[in-house]
């Protein structure tokens, strides 16, 4: 068992430093680089610290690295919602979601690494609960936006990685709670030890093989010219798809629909969905189904807002109207296109006529 679990834990090691060094030197400007160096500098941490006697870093150095991969579940949820979120940044959620878990889980792990008696036994209930909140929100956003993700690739990811990191985890919590619950130990056995390490190695090197590209000019010592992203452009053999999209959103205007998806659409326009998909995508240039729908959407809610005609009608009623389902998502949409909330917008449109 020992010579197995070597076998997997340091080469995994080994590629989370490999991942975490090349994201700093190449994707250190965007949020999601900097989320994936702080998970493998956590989650090798923590495959460090879970190893067998026989092979666990030394004192002052093991409980260094404890400290570290404390929190390692976090920082894997806001990875998956980093991946997964067009525009993702860290909000206050995010922030709140990490000390709500660190809050109780840091205590409890030095009073561990201090060998005293378990602290009160709600601190592990609420670091359970908030690690079970987080892996079922990182399952909810693969699932959820499966759908009406226009990104194949990301679609595919979505199901391939993600649920299977998710699962993993709660494979490995769970594993945890019941050894304990059972025993009362919270040390790791020889057997819990080597099943996570092989839980995870998968999804580590799968991680890697995403990560890791081979530049094979290098070998020539040549240099790569960047590639000019193409502008989106709609292919001549989607113009009968193009042009009945646009009847049904510029005529029909079918998103005003509250939950229309992209598969209702295609059926409502006679198209397979997959040729919509690429059509939107690739043609159109949007990301996700969502965006596509409220760039209409807004246009609608803008025209409404600034006709006088409206003006006493109430901004919900001109969001429901326009297709949005509440007038929270409304607002953040609205807000984020404009940097004006609606009712700001509709002051300023209404009052430019008058002053005129």
């Amino acid at each position: 068992m020992l010579f197995l679990d070597t076998l997997i834990r340091f080469p995994a090691v080994t590629l989370l430093i490999l991942i975490a060094v090349l994201s700093l030197r190449d994707a250190r400007h965007l949020v999601q680089g900097r989320i994936t160096i702080v998970l493998c500098v956590t989650l090798g941490s923590m495959l460090l610290t879970t190893a067998p006697d026989a092979v666990l870093p030394p004192s002052p150095v093991f409980e260094t690295l404890r400290l570290i991969d404390t929190a390692n579940i976090v920082f894997l949820w806001w990875f998956t919602l980093s991946l997964f979120e067009d525009g993702f940044r860290l909000r206050r959620l995010h922030w709140i979601g990490l000390l709500v878990y660190a809050v109780p889980a840091v205590p409890s792990r030095i009073n561990y690494l201090l060998n005293g008696d378990p602290l009160w036994i709600g601190t592990d209930v609420i670091v359970r609960l908030a690690s079970l909140a987080m892996i079922l929100h990182m399952l909810w956003t693969a699932l959820s936006g499966w759908r009406d993700d226009l990104i194949e690739a990301r679609r595919r990811t979505r199901l391939l990685y993600t649920v299977f990191l998710a699962l993993v985890a709660a494979l490995i919590i769970a594993t945890e709670v019941g050894y304990t619950l059972q025993t009362g130990d919270r040390s790791d056995p020889e057997w819990l030890s080597f099943s996570r390490v092989a839980l995870a190695f998968p999804a580590i090197a799968f991680g890697a093989f995403w990560f890791l590209r081979m530049r094979a000019e290098g070998l020539l010592f040549e240099e790569t010219q960047p590639a000019q992203k193409p502008m989106p452009s709609v292919d001549a053999r989607d113009k009968h798809t193009h042009q009945a999209l646009l009847r049904a959103m510029e005529e029909d205007k079918l998103y005003r629909e509250q939950g229309l998806s992209i598969g209702s659409l295609a059926t409502r326009i006679n198209v397979p969905e997959h040729q919509l998909r690429a059509l939107i995508n690739q043609g159109l240039g949007y990301r996700n189904f969502a965006a596509f729908l409220n760039g209409y959407r807004l246009q609608d809610a803008k025209l409404a807002l600034a006709d006088e005609a409206k003006a006493r009608t109430p901004i919900l009623t001109i969001a429901m109207d326009a297709g949005f389902a509440s007038l929270a998502t409304f607002n953040r949409a609205f807000k984020s296109e404009t940097g004006q909330t609606p009712s700001a917008f509709r002051s300023e449109a209404l009052s430019a006529p008058a002053q005129s």
